[in-house]
């Protein structure tokens, strides 16, 4: 699902050449608990977004690449939120735009892999494919990618942990446990295709109790795999108790953001009030229908 939380580029002309690039993200973002930055080299966090312009600026065929990319990300990085997807998607279609095209959605979910690959080593593309085309998406591979229409609009709340760690290494983990526990991981994923279907039909059909148990479902099996942490399990277990009808991690797990579904807002108030106290970070958010846009200057 695509949330209201949003990367907003600006692209200019520039004197000399090549692509610069500026990033105003908060720095709340970037630090853990220690306070210690999770992106020590300003240039590790930078480059992924380098090469989203640049390998825009090569499909439109420009020979001009003297351009400034100004980057503003209201996303907590490195926090399962798909921080790096909503930049550089965005970042592909200002580029675009600025060259007077107006690129496809389909391709610009080509040309992000070219960044999310040097940041994730082999990911999947729902990360981009949600903040390309907006609202629920249903995903099982790049070329099936379809619309889920939910009845209504799910009361969510994201509780951020604080505890940020690279995907990369999330997934490498993952891979070893698997060839170890074979037999379980076959078993484990075969439940989590089942419980994604049965997501889509609650979303479909409005009903938010069964979304929420399989949601505290999806989140054990996650637990089981190996991909949560301590802090995520605690804030799981709070917004049951203060009355969450679900509750689960998001992205790649180690840290990162819980996912909380509320009865109602008076409700989700309290719950955030709840998890603020037990040390998260949580926002507010809902459902964004529009996907990327871009408009000319």
């Amino acid at each position: 699902m695509a949330i209201n939380l949003y990367s907003h580029i600006q692209v200019v002309p520039k004197s000399g050449s090549g692509v610069s690039v500026t990033a105003d993200i908060p720095l709340r973002f970037l630090a853990g608990k220690s306070g210690n930055p999770v992106v020590t080299d300003p240039v590790e966090l930078l480059r992924p977004l380098q090469l989203a312009a640049e390998a825009t600026l090569k499909h439109v065929g420009s020979n001009n690449h003297a351009l400034q990319v100004n980057v503003e990300c209201e996303i907590p990085v490195a926090a399962g939120l798909g921080s790096s997807a909503s930049t550089t998607v965005a970042i592909i279609s200002a580029v675009a735009r600025s060259k007077g095209i107006e690129l496809s959605k389909k391709k610009i979910f080509e040309l992000a892999f070219v960044p999310e690959n040097f940041l994730h080593g082999k990911p999947s593309g729902v990360d981009q494919a949600t903040c390309i085309y907006g609202s629920t998406i249903r995903f099982s591979r790049p070329s099936n990618v379809k619309t889920v229409r939910p009845k209504k609009d799910p009361i969510l709340l994201v509780c951020d942990t604080g505890i940020h760690h690279a995907t990369r290494t999330l997934v490498g983990g993952v891979v070893q446990k698997s060839k170890n526990e074979k037999k379980n991981f076959r078993n484990y994923l075969a439940k989590v295709r089942e419980i994604s279907s049965g997501v889509a039909r609650s979303l479909r059909e409005g009903d938010d109790d069964h979304l929420g148990t399989l949601m505290y479902q999806n989140h054990e099996l996650l637990r089981k795999i190996g991909v949560s942490h301590p802090k995520l399990d605690h804030l799981v277990e709070v917004a049951r108790r203060a009355g969450a009808l679900g509750a689960k991690l998001t992205g790649a797990g180690g840290g990162g953001c819980v996912i909380v579904l509320s009865p109602s807002r008076v409700v989700r108030d309290r719950i955030a009030r709840v998890l603020r106290r037990e040390g998260g970070t949580p926002y507010k958010i809902s459902m964004d229908t529009s996907g990327v846009e871009s408009w000319p200057a």
